[in-house]
């Protein structure tokens, strides 16, 4: 078990030990400094203290609760939904793990990529490979990112990756993404829970979307509704589902092939290998689709991987008999980049997977509208 996995089993609950409870304890001392700061934080902004609004329309894409919600394919759904209505859309996103976020870097160009993976960050750069007619650019200063935007790529419509807590730049639409399977961060503000602000900050909301709605139980999806009712009534509420699309080879996936069906490979024994906020999810979604997962190897959200971690998958999936190794694309960022993954003597599989609307898309697209 990693950090990641003793922390989750700590304020979920989980961990049942004297040690659990004692640092649940601590944790909530902690939890009531974050508490107070990001209160006081969003009293600033909530008095409009600098917010910057710029000349076109700014669509945010975020979450309340840390970890995975789906929000790269939702940005890349936004994109494409706005490039069908003629528009030149372009990402602004924090980098996350880039080389150097402190400056405004173009990760691509109307499509055209400028750097490697390792100056942008994985999920900057993989939303640059998806989306072919949009541009990204990084940087903490979403500000000067917008003002890039605008003037030097000639946007017309800026998105906000991961912008529902990053208040300074006025944005037209807040869609606030929640994972079903873990809505409310178990209840507690980081760090004695996932959330990264107090639920009231929901009402800041203009849209929310429920995703993976088919990895739980129908009765907590209309559990979750009811809440969500209650604290924002006036609030639409879309549900998804995290759809496989395609499945590449990792050198289909680096060299822009086309990829094969999702189910291609269906008669293989699957080891599943992913450095994401929620693996299970992944592991999840090859069952459905009916791969025989007979392993899976969790590594931190955002993990760096080293050639040690390729020698350690192999010894994994050799263990386990695996046929072939599954990875999800942002991974796959990464993992394409080392010299020992080309050494491996089993294949290794990408899966990628888009935003499907239970129902309500075409009024989902309709709320887009500014």
């Amino acid at each position: 078990m990693n950090g990641e996995d003793i922390f989750k089993s700590i304020v979920s609950g989980e961990d049942q030990s004297i040690l659990g409870d004692v640092a649940r304890a601590g944790l909530s001392l902690l939890s009531k400094g974050y508490k107070k700061a990001v209160t006081m934080r969003n009293a600033k902004f909530d008095a409009n203290k600098g917010v910057v609004k710029v000349s076109v329309p700014v669509i945010s894409v975020g979450n309340i609760t840390a970890g995975g919600t789906g929000k790269t394919p939702m940005v890349r759904l936004i994109c494409d939904i706005l490039g069908q209505k003629g528009f030149h859309p372009t990402v602004l996103s924090r980098g996350y793990r880039a080389k150097d976020n402190s400056q405004n870097t173009i990760i691509s160009k109307h499509g055209s990529i400028l750097v490697e993976p390792e100056e942008s960050g994985d999920e900057a750069w993989l939303l640059a490979k998806v989306l072919p007619k949009s541009s990204v650019i990084i940087g903490r200063n979403r500000i000067e990112s917008a003002r890039i935007a605008i003037e030097e790529l000639g946007a017309d419509y800026l998105v906000m990756d991961d912008g529902f807590q990053h208040r300074a730049l006025h944005r037209d639409k807040d869609i606030v993404l929640i994972d079903a399977s873990n809505p409310f961060g178990y209840e507690h503000v980081l760090p004695r829970g996932l959330l990264r602000e107090p639920l009231s900050g929901l009402q800041r909301a203009n849209i929310i979307v429920l995703t993976k709605v088919d990895q739980v139980a129908p009765g907590i999806v209309s559990g979750i509704r009811k809440r969500l009712t209650q604290m924002i009534p006036n609030v639409p509420v879309y549900e998804t589902t995290h759809k496989p699309q395609f499945m590449y080879t990792l050198d289909e996936w680096a060299n822009g092939s086309v990829g094969a069906s999702v189910d291609a490979y269906k008669e293989q024994r699957i080891m599943a290998v992913s450095g994401i906020g929620n693996p299970q999810s992944f592991t999840q979604t090859l069952t459905d689709v009916g791969y025989n997962v007979v392993h899976t190897v969790p590594f931190g959200d955002h993990h760096d991987f080293s050639n040690d971690d390729v020698v350690e998958i192999w010894k994994e999936a050799f263990a386990h008999q695996a046929d072939a190794i599954c990875i999800t694309e942002k991974d796959a960022v990464k993992l394409s980049q080392l010299h020992a993954i080309e050494d491996l003597k089993i294949p290794i599989l990408v899966l990628s997977i888009g935003i499907e609307f239970v129902s309500g898309k075409q009024e989902f697209i309709e709320n887009l509208e500014i």
